[in-house]
């Protein structure tokens, strides 16, 4: 499947199942296009962000609840998740390790954490450019790290990861924990 800017959120979430967990839900606009989970708690730890996502919940078909809680610290029990969504939300998480460790410990065995991120570039010239603008971006853009090596602590943190599309920074990807 090709990363497209007009429909990436409708083939990252439309054919998920089961009990969904989106972290960093922003305004919601994911939210009305999971068709087949049967229930889809949603986190974002910014308070006004979370009020929009709770209207767009209150629109949707399925059983969706939003609250307010950051990555690091999820208000869901332990092995009770069968899918988290992530877009582009771990570029700007306070630390993506903490994040992983959490979304391991909620998601039910063979689970799966379904991703579409900014990473950092791959190329040395683009990857140093980068890491010049990150620190002026992160003030204006919500904590926004355009370097992030997303895939690389991933796979440090002992997840088997499935890249099924790159497309310049960006990268679409499943992985399991193991």
């Amino acid at each position: 499947m090709s990363i497209s800017v007009w429909n990436w959120r409708e083939w990252l979430v439309g054919e998920i199942t089961g009990v969904v967990l989106e972290i960093g839900a922003g305004s919601g606009a994911n939210l009305s296009r999971y068709r087949r989970a049967a229930q889809v708690f949603a986190i974002e730890p910014d308070a006004s962000s979370a009020q929009q996502a709770q209207v767009a919940a209150a629109r949707c078909v399925l059983p969706v609840s939003v609250k307010i809680a950051v990555a690091e610290h999820l208000p869901i029990a332990s092995a009770s998740i069968d899918h988290v969504v992530s877009s582009l939300v771990f570029c700007s998480v306070r630390d993506q390790r903490q994040a992983l460790r959490e979304i391991r410990r909620v998601l039910k065995p063979n689970g799966v954490l379904a991703m579409v991120e900014h990473v950092r570039p791959q190329t040395p010239f683009l990857a140093g450019a980068a890491d010049a603008a990150t620190p002026y971006w992160r003030g204006i853009a919500h904590n926004c790290h355009l370097n992030r090596p997303t895939v690389e602590v991933l796979r440090a943190e002992k997840w088997d990861v499935h890249i099924l599309q790159r497309r310049g920074v960006f990268v679409h990807l499943e992985a399991r924990a193991f």
